[in-house]
């Protein structure tokens, strides 16, 4: 499992080896020595992770009645630890993405939080990492999870929505994405003909982005929102061209007229009894 978590890695994560100092980018061979590591992409979800603090972290999902995680790295100070589950197919965030499968990543993530008794506030952005020697790790499940094997241990109680303070990270990423292609698809055009390029466009994207994060009660940092930011910047630069933006401007005005009945297929004068020029000079006179 080691060597499969490594795998997983995003290729250039985010690391650090102490919270709440500047973050580092690099390759995952050097990000794989730091203490703490960025184990998802923005969009792309392949594990679950769960801060659990208490000194029966390495205990509790065996006491809650929860599968075994596939990895626990423990602080040998004071116990507390993350646990994390690999996902036998990582849920996206893409435009193309389907909601529903976001909508149940969201759901078994708050019902495992709730069932180990996790921390809602958890960023879920860094994670202790499992390869660096300064954790205890305890590599446990070898076989990654379906999300609908996570939910067979879940209950209703567990999955209760929770309180706005207690949005998960995914919850949040999830609600910054969507505000964020909303904008985008509406302004990329705007964009072009004002002559902006890609970077200026993430620029602008970014500051619809803090407004957005600014109304979470435990705001996504600011490696996460950037990250959204430029794959949503990227995806719209590559996936739109004017050559597109005209045949969806044509096709939905083709479908809207397309429910507007013409003159020539509702008949309003024979619902009258007369003759369509006869109609026709009437409305003409009427006032």
């Amino acid at each position: 499992m080691r060597e499969v978590y490594f795998q997983t890695l995003p290729q250039r994560p985010y690391c650090t080896n102490q919270l709440g100092r500047r973050l580092r980018i690099m390759d995952a061979t050097r990000a794989a020595g730091y203490a703490n590591i960025q184990h998802n992409t923005p969009l792309v979800w392949r594990w679950i992770m769960f801060d659990i603090d208490g000194e029966d972290a390495y205990t509790r999902a065996e006491n809650r009645g929860c599968p075994p995680p596939n990895f626990i790295a423990l602080n040998r100070a004071n116990g507390h630890g993350h646990a994390g589950y690999l996902l036998e197919s990582p849920v996206t965030a893409f435009d193309t993405s389907s909601r529903r499968a976001m909508k149940f990543f969201e759901d078994v993530e708050r019902g495992m939080t709730n069932r180990l008794g996790a921390d809602h506030a958890y960023p879920g952005f860094l994670s202790k990492n499992p390869l660096c020697s300064r954790w205890e790790t305890d590599w446990q499940a070898v076989k990654p999870y379906r999300l609908d094997t996570l939910n067979d241990y879940l209950d209703k109680a567990d999955k209760r929505k929770p309180l706005a303070r207690e949005m998960s990270a995914v919850g949040r990423n999830a609600t910054l994405f969507e505000h964020l292609s909303e904008w985008a698809y509406k302004n990329w055009f705007k964009t072009i003909k004002a002559g902006k390029s890609q970077a200026e466009f993430e620029t602008m994207l970014r500051e619809v982005a803090d407004g957005v994060n600014a109304a979470f009660p435990v705001r996504l940092s600011h490696a996460e929102m950037k990250g959204v930011c430029r794959s949503v910047a990227k995806w719209v630069w590559r996936k739109f061209s004017m050559a597109r933006f005209s045949e969806i401007q044509r096709h939905r005005a083709l479908k809207r007229w397309s429910n507007l009945l013409t003159l020539t297929a509702s008949k309003p004068w024979e619902a009258q009894g007369v003759c369509r020029r006869t109609w026709e000079r009437r409305r003409a006179q009427s006032p």
